[in-house]
């Protein structure tokens, strides 16, 4: 059982702060709407995984970065919208993940921890993989912190400066694909997008400065998912849900404290 939990304490941590840091780039960029997009396809990289047999951060690690590559492909076309675009692949990556799932699942597939989280499917293995992850993303956000900020924030200006906005889109759009594919086990496939949104909206109230908001977004995160995971212990319920009401919980108490946001 200490195993067990020290298991599911170390990913939630990793993932936690993966998550916040990305997180506040999504709330920066308004890409609210790709990272449940993305996070939709999640379930089709499951399946694939699970036809493969090559596992599920395989799948999900390829489709997420087919995805990334291909909205952005056709984001430069400019013959759709970004949201029509996005919910077109949502709702197709979706659908094909439930037809697959149904045709090659047995009877062994849990269906509810894929898509609400199950912290009892955390193994050494899983954790090795989440701090992988947690160090290449890591990486390259403080290696590419100021184009991307840049970027973000002013992004003619950025262009003006000779960054190649395409590059960079990509680049980001792959690290969301890679969160995505280490917190299914934690959130599920539903419920990964309120890791990404709901720490950096609580942290932009306390914030005075981009990197401060990373590092309240990263805290707020470690705190709501150790709350949850805590609560999907103690009263047997599913791991996701638990979290999210956490996260929501302390984004009502932020709302309701008179300080100003200046990020």
């Amino acid at each position: 059982m200490e195993g067990f939990i020290l298991r599911a304490v170390l990913a939630a941590v990793g993932i936690s702060i993966i998550a916040g840091s990305l997180g506040c780039f999504v709330i920066w960029k308004r890409m609210s709407y790709f990272s449940d997009s993305i996070s939709h396809s999640a379930l089709l990289g499951v399946s694939l995984g699970l036809v493969s047999g090559l596992g599920l951060h395989f799948g999900l690690i390829v489709v997420g970065i087919t995805f990334a590559i291909l909205i952005v492909i056709l984001q430069q076309r400019q013959f759709l919208s970004n949201d029509a675009i996005l919910g077109i692949f949502s709702h197709i990556s979706l659908s094909l993940g439930i037809v697959i799932l149904a045709l090659v699942g047995g009877a062994n597939t849990d269906y509810f921890s894929l898509l609400f989280g199950d912290i009892l499917s955390i193994s050494n293995q899983d954790i090795i993989w989440i701090y992988a992850i947690l160090i290449l993303v890591g990486t390259l956000l403080i290696t590419f912190w100021q184009r991307l900020l840049l970027l973000t924030l002013n992004e003619d200006l950025g262009v003006a400066s000779g960054l190649n906005k395409i590059l960079y889109q990509i680049l980001f759009m792959l690290m969301i694909a890679l969160t995505v594919s280490v917190s299914v086990q934690i959130v599920g496939v539903l419920l990964i997008t309120s890791l990404l949104i709901i720490p950096p909206a609580i942290a932009r109230v306390f914030s005075n400065s981009p990197a401060q908001m990373v590092l309240f977004s990263i805290l707020t995160s470690i705190i709501a998912v150790i709350i949850g995971l805590s609560g999907s212990m103690y009263y047997d319920i599913a791991t996701g849900p638990t979290i999210v009401i956490a996260l929501g919980a302390l984004f009502i108490t932020s709302q309701v404290l008179p300080t100003q946001s200046r990020v």
